[in-house]
């Protein structure tokens, strides 16, 4: 029978006896139809939904997120873990925020929009260095470990694992000798000190384990190999190759320097002459580099401990640069290609950034030069680092500074026509500790200050004069707003245009230092009444009643076994004018502002943050307060009469788990969206409003799990009413 629209249409309460009819009278079916899906146009009533069986119809899921730390640097000491559901530079808004040891990760429970795929995580140490990371939500259970940034020092780096010349020798140099051949399959080595030795190469392998060895103008290919161990020291004149070069002690090269091959340093390269390392060059340095004149890179270059370059730098188109601790160039600096900086580089004179190329940032990195002449791209990765100019700053058209980049221009930036933004902010304050490979630095530490005694420093403390609390955690986010909408005819079927009762809502959640719950606090507007019954609305949440003190802003309900708080017992006083109705006079929000506290409460990982249980109750004559109407799958609260369960329309089983759908094709009576809703107009069934509803449900929410946004062809306005 279809006169549930029928009830929603008068405008005075129904007599009891016609109400009694609405409830008995409905059509029931015990099982949930399967069969062809229609195509979402087809479909413009709830009733011809076909709902997969399993279907939970919940917009969000909850993912226990764990969030460990690696960093042992400071024992004990308490690191600040905030997770956001995007980029704070880019406008991402914190979800859950805590504490989090060596010994003790932060775990958190959040419910988080099935359209978020992934979340960003950053961790704050004691001295105020930071991690940042984004974490795929890709399972129920989430882990994570952050340890922090490590910037690959000097000392002492690669000396250890040199070969030597004590076997696999096929000749053995002593003394000064010249014209030696060098064959594949042969392996020379020279172990005299202060000689001076000549060679023909046609491949083979060279290894120097003597002082002070001259080598003559040393060309070799793609099949020999050079080696200086760690007690050899060799001077040479030329040295061009397209073989292999490793270094465990000295190497200085007078004159050109012209590579093809692959180089390891994890020694000492004297270059008095250009550097140049050409397009088929890979090379790691794990020692030290110095180049008297000009470094042209052509090829990658991976710098994991210390550069310095006297003249110029050039980075040539379809070279890659990383450098992972120290380089310096003393004049200018070229980029063309790509540059990956986890370290320091600084630039006394000009650095030029061309079109098309990247200097990247990471994890703290830094950047320092003289005068800047960006064409390009400066691009931050992971959390926030520093670009710094002394003096002259010229931003061109067309270029950019993006992301986890601070931009620091000690005189102020003289010409900018390009774009500082996208989470990248022009400020010369970061903090930046002075290590091995930065002897620069940037900043000051912060203070450690922790008034109140908890362990957390005051900067990162929500409540730094209260050793009780700690920190704020958010549903669905510090900014957002979740929506819960309701149809009241339960246990009869509804006319599902969803707007009842309709209640926006956030929830903070207070934890202290140890990441339990010690407070709760709520915002709730009462946006709808789109009904006729007088409905009382509550929140049963997940702790003892005895657990829940100082309540204010709503009522703690009396005979309930877990805490539930109501905020009204009518709807229909509460907001007079239903504000579903377009074109007719509407009635302001009504907000409700619910606080209390939490004694022995649970950690923030059991208690969640999420949609808790929110219900509605029929209060109107002939009902009354056993008539809870719950999201689908929601437990019934103390004082529920569950004896209505299985009556009707409604389908809820207690000894199945399956609560508040019902019988015919497993419709709900509540539906929770993760922001503010905008509701379907009085009678107009949400498929007509909201055109990718019905697609979502058939496809078991595998696609348009964002139906409720304003995107091209997901709406039809007509049926959608919106709040003057």
């Amino acid at each position: 029978m279809k006169i549930i629209n029928q009830a929603k249409g008068m405008k005075s309460i129904l007599s009891i006896a016609a109400l009694s009819i609405l409830l008995m009278g409905s059509c029931t079916k015990d099982v949930v139809k399967e069969g062809p899906k229609p195509i979402n146009n087809e479909i413009t009533s709830m009733n011809d939904v076909i709902v997969p069986v399993g279907f939970n119809w919940e917009n969000s899921r909850d993912v226990n997120l764990t969030v460990n730390t690696s960093d042992t640097r400071f024992q004990e000491a308490v690191h600040i873990v905030s997770v956001y559901d995007e980029n704070p530079l880019a406008g991402g808004q914190l979800i859950a925020r805590g504490a989090a040891t060596v010994n003790a990760g932060f775990v958190s429970k959040i419910n988080i929009s099935n359209t978020i795929k992934r979340v960003f995580v950053s961790k704050l140490s004691p001295d105020g260095s930071e991690i940042n990371k984004y974490i795929d939500l890709d399972s129920k259970n989430v882990t994570v470990a952050l340890g922090y940034t490590t910037q690959v020092g000097k000392t002492g780096l690669g000396k250890t694992g040199s070969p030597d010349c004590s076997s696999g020798c096929t000749q053995t140099i002593t003394t000064s000798t010249s014209g030696i051949s060098l064959n594949t399959g042969n392996v020379v080595c020279v172990t005299g000190n202060n000689i001076t030795v000549s060679f023909n190469f046609n491949g083979g392998t060279l290894k120097i384990c003597g002082t002070n060895v001259t080598i003559n103008n040393l060309s070799f290919g793609g099949s020999s190999s050079l080696i200086i161990t760690s007690t050899g020291s060799a001077t040479f004149g030329n040295l061009n190759f397209n073989g292999t070069f490793q270094n465990w002690g000295t190497a200085r090269i007078t004159n050109s320097f012209n590579s093809g091959g692959t180089i390891t340093n994890n020694g000492t390269i004297i270059a008095d002459d250009n550097f140049n390392l050409n397009s088929n060059t890979n090379t790691t340095n794990n020692g030290t580099i110095t180049v008297a004149k000009t470094l042209g890179l052509s090829g990658t270059l991976t710098n994991n401990s210390s550069i310095t370059v006297t003249d110029d730098m050039n980075v040539n188109g379809g070279s890659l640069l990383i450098n992972s601790c120290y380089l310096r160039i003393m004049d200018d600096y070229q980029n063309n290609s790509t540059t990956r900086n986890y370290g320091y580089i600084r630039v006394d004179d000009e650095t030029t950034i061309n079109g098309g190329s990247e200097e990247g940032l990471y994890s703290g990195a830094m950047f320092r030069t003289k005068d800047l002449k960006l064409n390009g791209m400066i691009k931050g990765y992971v959390s926030t680092s520093l670009f710094k100019v002394t003096n002259d700053t010229r931003i061109n058209s067309g270029a950019s500074v993006v992301n986890f980049v601070q931009f620091c221009d000690l005189n102020g930036i003289e010409s900018n026509l390009g774009t500082i933004g996208s989470g990248a902010t022009q400020s010369c304050g970061l903090y930046l500790a002075v290590t091995s490979c930065n002897p620069e630095g940037n900043g000051t530490p912060p203070v450690n200050n922790d008034t109140d005694g908890d362990g957390v420093n005051n900067s990162s403390d929500d409540y730094p004069t209260d050793p009780t609390k700690a920190f704020n955690n958010y549903y669905p986010t510090a900014n957002g707003r979740a929506t819960v909408a309701f149809e009241d005819q339960w246990p009869s079927k509804a006319d599902y245009d969803m707007n009842d009762v309709v209640i926006s809502y956030r929830y903070n959640i207070v934890t202290n230092a140890s990441n339990v719950v010690v407070q709760v606090n709520a915002n709730y507007s009462l946006i709808a009444t789109g009904g006729v019954f007088q409905n009382g609305f509550g929140v049963e949440f997940p702790i003892n009643r005895a657990n829940a003190t100082g309540v204010s802003g709503g009522t703690l309900e009396a005979g309930q076994t877990k805490a539930v708080v109501t905020l009204f017992n009518n709807s229909r006083a509460a907001v007079q004018n239903w504000n579903t109705k377009i074109g007719l006079a509407t009635s302001d929000s009504v907000n409700y502002a619910v606080s209390f506290n939490v004694t022995s409460g649970p950690t923030l990982s059991n208690f969640g943050l999420g949609i808790y249980n929110p219900f509605i109750w029929n209060n109107t004559a002939g009902f009354g307060r056993g008539y809870e109407i719950h999201l689908p799958g929601k437990t019934p609260t103390t004082l529920a009469n569950t004896t209505l369960f299985g009556t009707s329309s409604d389908n809820s089983n207690i000894t199945a788990g399956r609560y508040y759908v019902t019988k015919s094709n497993g419709l709900p009576w509540a539906i929770n969206i993760p922001v503010k809703f905008n509701y379907p107009s009085e009678r107009a069934d949400i498929t007509t409003a909201h055109l990718k509803f019905a697609t979502w449900v058939q496809s078991n929410g595998t696609t348009y799990s964002d139906w409720y946004s304003n995107q091209a062809g997901y709406r039809n306005s007509s049926n959608i009413y919106i709040i003057p």
